[in-house]
Order: structure tokens, then sequence, then C-alpha cells
């Protein structure tokens, strides 16, 4: 089944189904992002649901990801989940979760919703189709603990004085006087403040920002408390930790593990962004951190970017975020760095690259074309 050369397009779910169903081992490669890190692990589990061999790792850039798939046995089959155009099946564009999940119900008689949902959110989509119809949504916060101390002082889906900090987080909620089993109304009343408090002296975006973590989709019977959580752990540990991330996407990895990481992960990014010091130029803003350049990228375009684009070299590589109505962030990265080197959508690309000022040139150079 394997191939030298390029799938034609992003493939259906069908045209997942068959590859899977017909291959005698199955390698996927996703790319570094939780809705990919979660469609991959709707199909590995597909996979293992059939008794079909299979590998899945992460790419943090198209090269990595065409050399992984690179050399497949033609009774095999190569997958790439957030690359156009790679192996024998290519699945790019959207919340890839979706599509995974409906390939993954034809293998798998109970394959993962919440994993699914995870993934969906991760990608800032809203669910659609059967998912909406296995999940409601719940006033409160998307947080993947139940402690709500330690899930706001280390989400990435915002940032507030208490970021970063379990005291201070446990302060804000001994303020609020909350019950010890959240009703509907303390849920609407710990929103209410975290979106005061997220939004208070930053830049406006910051509150359309906020749909990302308000009013959950709710996870009973899950590894985590809400989509929104469960995705956030996944983008984190999909940059910082991929083979904790590919485990966690799979099922197989410890939660204590995977939440330790996700706070690691968190803490950092956090802290970074406290002493963050955008530079700004025509279209977009630059800064340099010593922490994981995704997603602190996202949170300085939402709370100090005056522009569309945020750019942020970080300790391992660089991150670029754009505004939903902004420039094509992977496009205009791939024209910096060169396409091999990035992996993204349109609102998220990432690299290996940590020349800031090349990265700063060649972004530049991509917005004046």
């Amino acid at each position: 089944m394997s191939t030298t050369g390029r799938s034609e397009s992003s493939a259906d779910a069908a045209t997942l189904t068959d590859c899977l169903r017909e291959a005698a081992f199955v390698r996927v490669v996703a790319r570094a992002d939780g809705d990919a890190l979660a469609a991959a692990g709707l199909l590995g589990r597909a996979c293992s649901a059939t008794d079909t061999p299979f590998q899945v790792s992460v790419a943090a850039t198209r090269s990595a990801a065409s050399g992984r798939l690179a050399g497949v046995q033609e009774s095999d089959a190569a997958v790439a989940v957030g690359f156009e155009s790679l192996g024998d099946a290519s699945l790019s564009g959207g919340a890839l979760s979706e599509t995974a999940f409906d390939a993954a119900r034809k293998l798998d008689d109970a394959p993962s919703v919440a994993l699914a949902l995870a993934g969906v959110r991760a990608a800032d989509g809203v669910p659609t189709g059967t998912l909406a119809d296995r999940v409601e949504r719940r006033p409160g916060v998307g947080l993947p603990v139940a402690d709500l101390a330690d899930g706001l002082a280390h989400t990435t889906l915002c940032h507030a004085a208490w970021s970063g900090d379990d005291r201070q987080a446990g302060a804000l909620l001994a303020e609020l006087g909350l019950p010890a089993d959240l009703n509907a109304d303390a849920r609407r009343r710990l929103a209410s403040r975290v979106a005061l408090d997220a939004t208070e002296s930053v830049a406006p975006r910051a509150v359309d920002a906020l749909s990302r973590l308000l009013r959950p989709h709710g996870l009973p019977d899950a590894p985590f408390e809400t989509a929104e959580g469960y995705g956030d752990v996944l983008d984190c540990l999909a940059v910082g930790r991929p083979g904790l991330a590919a485990a966690l996407a799979l099922g197989v990895a410890d939660r204590a593990d995977a939440l330790e990481a996700w706070r690691e992960h968190a803490t950092a990014t956090h802290a970074a962004l406290r002493h963050a010091d955008p530079a700004r130029y025509s279209g977009f803003v630059v800064c340099e951190a010593d922490a994981p350049a995704w997603p602190l990228a996202r949170l300085v375009r939402d709370t100090q970017s005056p522009e569309p684009l945020a750019l942020v070299v970080g300790d391992a590589g660089a991150a670029l975020a754009s505004t939903p109505d902004g420039p094509d962030a992977s496009d205009v990265l791939a024209a910096a760095v060169g396409d091999g080197a990035v992996a993204g959508t349109p609102t998220r690309a990432q690299t290996s690259a940590t020349d800031t000022e090349t990265l700063r040139e060649g972004v530049q150079e991509a917005l004046t074309e």
C-alpha cells in the first residue's frame, strides 16, 4: 500500500478507514498539537480494536514527518495527521479529530468521544454531528482537574494574576466562598470572576479568546474533567513531551505523569509571559523566552499584541500565532524558514528554528510580499 509519492489531498473518513483496515502495519505521524494528537490516538485505538499492529509518533516539522513516513513496506500504511499530501493518507484542515472519530467508528465499537472532543476543542472548534449529540456544555471553566486551585493556576487557556500560582488561585476561591459541590450558580460565579481577572488591563482580543475556556464541555467517566482541559493537556504535552502526549492519546499514559508535565509546562509559560517584552513591527510582534514557544505565542497574541501576529522564540523552537482573521500563520512561517521546517495551521505554526533575527526578518519579508 505504501507509496513514495504524496497522497493527493486530505483524506475523508472512508478513505482513512479503508487504509487502516487493509494494512498489515500502520505508521501514524502526527503534527505536534492537541488536535492532531487526539486524531492520531483515535486512529491508533482503532488499530488496536482490529488487532492491527501500529505505531504513533509526533513530528515537529513537515520534513520530520516525511522522513518518518518514508520506507514503509508495500503491505503497510503511512498516515500523516496534520500534514498535507504525505504518505498513503493525509488528514489535514479543520478539526482533524472529527474526521478521525468518524473513521474510527467503523473499526472500533467504542471510539473515545472524550478524546475526539478534546481534539476539537484544542483546535478551537465546536463539536458537530455525532460528537455534538454526545456532550453538553455546562456553566463554569474548562479545566482538566476537579481541584479548582490546581486547574486555574495551570490552565494555559488564559492568563491572570493567579496563573502559575496555586496559592493565589486558592485565595481567589476562598474569596468567592464556593461550595464543595459546585452547582450551576457557583460555576457561573467562578466563570465570571475568571473572565474579569483574565481580561483586566490586557488586549481587547483576550475577551474573545475566553470562548475556549468558558462554558466547557463536561466529560463524565473520562480521565479529565472537561474537553477543554483535556485538550489543554494534550496541547502542552505535544510540544514539550511528545512521547508522553502520544501515550496519553492512546490511553496508555499515567494520568499523574501527564498532569505533572502539564503543570511544569504551564508554570514556565505563565512565568515567561510575565517577563515578556514584545517588540512591535508592522503586522506582528516578536519576543524571546526561556520557555516552550507554544502556547506562549497564543497568550502573547491575546494579551499583549496590538498586531494580529505574535512570534515567540522559545527554548527549543519558535511559534507564530495569528488571529482567525489575520494572515495564515503556517504560510507566513513557511515563507520565512521554508515549508519543510514548519508544521501548523492558519492560526498556529511552529518551527525548530531558534535564530530570532532570521525569523523576524523572514516574517517581516513574508508580510510585505
